[in-house]
């Protein structure tokens, strides 16, 4: 019975031909100008005077839109997503996903545990007051949740679109586009700031205005932000160029070589979006647990700021960057602290705001390279990327490694020695750079930015590979010649 209800699940068939470049960059367009249409769309039945988004911290990575139909956004795809590979990974569900029958399966598998997913969160999160229905209605609290079903499902169609028929998944695109649109409004917006009205809210105008009034330290400090995400742009592209090149040789054409490249980000962005969206049903549990009265996991103040327990340790210490610009100062606080704890002459520990954030960033850095170390390594045994994997596609594709035979088992023997390091490694380095990203308060969010960064750099890569004969007509004549 299970099987039939998979093999009845809806899905977008795949294209019966290569789709050229032009056509993959109208589907791409497409998606996006839908999902921006969803994420315009407000729910009906909604308290019109509430406006505390339970997910703001991480609005940019789970990229939905509050108060929408795409409220939960990615959230419980990359859930399904989280729970389904654990569960293969440890083989609870035997499949091997070198098959395509068992591909197939998964894929139709996440689809149904991302439905459940989704009308488990959108309960909760209506139910629990995260979305609290106009008047308290019980009608209009099951019309929110059944919305919320309804935008989740088509953000659904979208990404099986855009895996099939666009450039890259949906899940990358809708990051990118969202967090796209939040560094352009945070660096731009001329409208004036909610709290300081004299200035305006975007980063460069602020800047330009301090200037204008004779003030340019402060139009400096303001600048910060900016300066930090060319950082974290510098630092991705960088990280992103450095690979193992395996050397290999054409077993039909005698000459001809050629190298598979083995990133050091092998697992690309996948490890860092499951541990955001991981992070992400923390702060929703969190402040739910609150809301009833079990605040296990920590309270949240009025200004969605945690403020103690489990999920404060959980949140990045935004501006320790900024206080390290001034060592003298943060240290000697720091010291001051530290006397304040051995003495015992202090009344509530969370007010010793520097060792706080020394414990906050350790947490939070331990939480995000350890998370994505272990999604690394879950990811490459459910997409694929293991060594035996691999050595298969370069048999199949006619290559061996020069001065081998061709034998896929030896192809495997000398990818095991790259793949297994380069999955904890990558997946330690990523988070890393998820967590300095975090810390400095980038535009977009810190982790948002450095996803953007590789998903574009990604994207260009699949272009060069996959296009390069449509956009360069006379190497394509070339080669068939």
């Amino acid at each position: 019975m299970f099987n039939s209800v998979l093999k009845n699940i809806p899905e977008v068939r795949r294209p019966g031909r290569h789709l050229s470049f032009n056509e993959k960059l109208k589907w791409t367009l497409l998606i996006l100008v839908v999902y921006f249409v969803l994420s315009q769309i407000p729910l009906y039945g909604l308290d019109p005077q509430w406006a505390t988004d339970y997910f703001e911290a991480v609005r940019a990575i789970i990229a939905g839109h509050f108060g929408s139909i795409v409220t939960l956004g990615i959230g419980p795809i990359v859930t399904a997503g989280i729970i389904l590979q654990m569960l293969v990974g440890i083989q609870l569900i035997p499949l091997d996903l070198s098959k395509s029958e068992d591909k197939a399966t998964f894929q139709a598998m996440s689809q149904v545990l991302t439905i459940i997913v989704t009308l488990f969160e959108a309960v909760v999160y209506v139910f629990m007051g995260g979305l609290p229905a106009l008047g308290g209605s019980n009608f209009l609290k099951w019309l929110l949740v059944a919305q919320l079903c309804v935008g989740t499902f088509l953000l659904v169609l979208l990404d099986d679109v855009s895996q099939k028929w666009g450039f890259i998944s949906g899940i990358s695109l809708f990051i990118a586009a969202g967090v796209s649109s939040q560094v352009m409004v945070a660096a731009l917006n001329p409208l004036p700031n909610p709290r300081n009205p004299a200035l305006p809210a975007g980063v460069i105008p602020a800047a330009l205005s301090l200037i204008l009034a004779g003030d340019p330290r402060q139009a400096l400090f303001v600048l910060i932000p900016i300066i930090f995400t060319i950082i974290v742009f510098l630092l991705v592209v960088y990280t992103q160029s450095i690979n193992v090149e395996i050397p290999l040789s054409f077993g039909r054409v005698g000459g001809m070589a050629t190298r598979w490249p083995l990133n050091l980000f092998y697992t690309g962005n996948i490890p860092v979006i499951l541990t955001a969206a991981l992070i992400a049903n923390f702060h929703l549990w969190a402040r739910l647990l609150q809301n009833t009265g079990f605040a296990i996991l920590g309270t949240i103040d009025q200004n969605n700021i945690p403020v103690s327990g489990l999920i404060y340790y959980l949140t990045p210490p935004r501006d320790l960057i900024y206080r390290l610009l001034s060592p003298v100062q943060f240290f000697g606080q720091l010291w001051t602290e530290m006397g304040m704890l051995v003495s015992g002459s202090f009344t509530d520990f969370y007010n010793l705001i520097h060792i706080n954030m020394i414990i906050k960033a350790i947490v939070y850095a331990t939480f995000m390279v350890a998370g994505a170390i272990i999604f690394s390594i879950f990811w490459v045994k459910t997409a694929g990327q293991d060594s035996k994997s691999v050595a298969k596609q370069i048999n199949r594709a006619g290559m061996q490694i020069r001065g081998f035979r061709s034998d896929p088992r030896i192809i495997e023997v000398i990818l095991q020695r790259y793949i297994p390091q380069l999955t904890i490694i990558g997946g330690a380095a990523v988070g890393l750079l998820a967590t300095f990203a975090d810390f400095t308060q980038a535009l977009g969010g810190g982790t948002g930015i450095l996803l953007t960064v590789m998903i574009v750099y990604r994207l260009y890569q699949s272009i060069m590979r996959e296009h390069v004969g449509d956009m360069m007509p006379a190497l394509k004549r070339l080669v068939v010649r």
